[in-house]
């Protein structure tokens, strides 16, 4: 995998001892190219965290689009969580996922597990959300399973 230190896929990158930075804009080609590598792998539907400024998360995200599991459902904060039915096949986006409330973290976990894989989650955060999960604001079990590949597009 290309620029394998820059992307960690299946768990903590902390603990990992590995620094996540995408250099420059060209790199998303990486991640584009990783994110293909993962469907032709077949995994199942992996989820994806995004971590970054609104403006280049959303550049990610564009460019992401036309590999994106259909039909691409979104959630923004201040919006009540609607989730997709679990048995339906797509993608769900979480905009700034460290907003979801805790009833909405049980809400969002509970359907991962009742989904089983079907519908690919893509969570975009501005900053790391392991400070706001140490301190308990957001629930552990469900960092790790919206963590499953973590790219980090500051810049």
């Amino acid at each position: 995998m290309e620029n394998s230190s820059s992307l960690f896929v299946d768990g903590d990158r902390a603990s990992a001892g590995i620094e996540t930075v995408w250099p420059s804009l060209e790199d998303w080609s990486t991640a584009r190219a990783v994110h293909i590598d993962l469907l032709l792998m077949r995994r199942p539907r992996t989820n994806l965290l995004l971590m970054g400024k609104e403006g280049i998360v959303q550049s990610v995200l564009d460019m992401l689009l036309p590999n994106l599991y259909a039909p691409v459902t979104y959630w923004h904060p201040g919006e009540r969580l609607m989730l997709p039915p679990a048995s339906q096949f797509g993608t769900l986006i979480l905009r700034d996922a460290g907003w979801l409330t805790p009833p909405d973290q049980c809400r969002l976990l509970e359907w991962l597990e009742l989904s089983a894989g079907r519908t690919q989650v893509i969570s975009t955060i501005p900053s790391p959300l392991l400070p706001r999960l140490q301190a308990g604001e957001f629930h552990d079990t469900l960092y790790y399973r919206l963590n499953t590949v973590c790219m980090d597009v500051t810049s």
